[in-house]
Formats: C-alpha cells, structure tokens, sequence
C-alpha cells in the first residue's frame, strides 16, 4: 500500500476506504489485522472508525481467552456499508447482525485473514477474492477454497487454511477436490494454478504433505441407492500434482 506523497487528510481517506473494504469484503475483521491491512498504528483508525460510526465493535464470546481467536469482532454500521458499496465493484450481501456471525470460526477466519493481509504488506500477491465473495458465484457439488490470492505474475493460489485433520473419506474427497482445482477444465471461478495449505499443527502439515504425495492411494467414494457412502474405486495423487500443492506451518 502507497501512501506517499499524500497529505494527512489524503492518507486518513485512503485507509478508511482500505478498511471499509476489508470489512465489506471479509465480512468482520479484528483491530490487529486491521491495523496490519491499513499499515496504521494500534487502534488509532480503529478509534476513529468507531468514533465516526462507520464501525462497530462487538466482543467474542472467547473474549481473547482462546488463543488466535480475537477479543473483539468489527463489523460495519449501516452508515459504513452504504461507504464500502459506493465504492465497491462488486455487491455483496453483508450481514449487519454481528452476533450471526458464525464464532466458531472465528480462530479460521483470523489466521486467513492475517495471511492475506500479510502477502498483500509482503507483496506476494496483488489481489484476492474472499470466501464472500467466492460464494456469490458458487457451483453445486464443487468446493470452493479459502480464498484465492492473485499473485504479482496473475497466477491464481487456493488458499485452504486447516486447523483439523481429516480422515478416511473426507481426506479423499478433500484431496480429490483440490486436485480438481487444479485442471485447465475445471470451474473458471475456482481453478487456480497452485494450492497452499496453511495450519498451525506440525502433525497436520505432515499428514497433507503425505496425501498430495504422486503416487499415493485415493480413493473416490459415491453413495449406494442407501444413501450410505462406499468406496467406488481407487487410484493414486497424479505426477503432475507434484510441487502443485504447498504446505506452509504457521507459529
């Protein structure tokens, strides 16, 4: 984010709107990312957000007592959305109620949220697309990522941010969906070039890098006229997954 050469008034302006965005786009945020998307100081835009009720703050549950989970939820004002739409390309339903906010996955949103606003401070990436709106455009039957960054080249990187193991089936079916991902046939919205997975468990990581190895067995699975799940046949992870799916540990 530049911001040289801008005077104060300028600057303050151009960080609203990069906030208002954010918000409009991620859904909620929480003042450190925030902060980290802006480049501003602790609290200080926040505050005047808030002061200039475009904002509003709403505690977790957690209330900071879990680790990763934020102790406080921002979310735009009816004000702040009329802000963010009239500048936003793209209109996308926002839910004003922060309590239907789902808080389960609040720990999840944060840490994707801070990679991202991390490669975009670190230059990795140029654009992104969030799971709102990803879901706009969403297909039957095809899994969509975390988001999808877009990086400096125009490549298009699957992030899937995997804070528990999956096993058996859904391993397979996880797997199998990202490797579909990956094919030039694929759905326009959700192809991309490459696949990184982000966690914060060494014992996660090395059981993704295991299942995206070529060569490994997947199976596919369909159900009977039951409705229960079975095995429909077995291949392995193609050779040309090889160096396609990255596995990032986070502290």
């Amino acid at each position: 984010m530049l911001l040289t050469g801008l005077s104060p008034r300028a600057r303050g302006d151009e960080k609203t709107r990069i906030a208002l965005d954010w918000l409009y786009r991620w859904g909620w945020s929480s003042p450190s990312v925030l902060d980290l998307t802006t480049g501003g100081t602790r609290s200080n835009l926040v505050q005047k957000l808030i002061k200039n009720q475009l904002v509003k703050s709403t505690r977790t549950q957690a209330g900071g007592g879990i680790k990763g989970v934020p102790s406080q939820m921002l979310t735009l004002t009816s004000f702040g959305i009329e802000q963010a739409e009239a500048r936003s390309e793209t209109l996308i339903p926002y839910e004003i109620d922060p309590y239907r906010i789902n808080q389960s996955l609040l720990r999840h949103d944060e840490i994707m949220q801070r990679a991202t606003a991390q490669a975009i401070k670190n230059k990795i990436i140029i654009n992104f697309k969030t799971p709102r709106e990803l879901a706009i455009a969403s297909e039957k039957e095809i899994k969509q990522p975390d988001a999808i960054w877009i990086e400096n080249n125009g490549a298009r990187v699957g992030i899937e941010v995997e804070l528990s193991a999956k096993w058996e089936r859904k391993l397979d079916q996880f797997v199998r969906s990202c490797l579909t991902s990956l094919l030039p046939n694929s759905s326009p919205t959700y192809r991309v070039d490459k696949i990184y997975l982000i966690s914060d468990s060494k014992a996660i990581i090395k059981r993704y890098d295991a299942a995206f190895e070529p060569g490994q067995l997947l199976t596919t699975w369909e159900k009977d006229e039951r409705g229960i799940w079975k095995i429909k046949e077995k291949n392995k992870v193609p050779e040309w997954a090889e160096g396609k799916i990255v596995c990032h540990l986070i502290e």
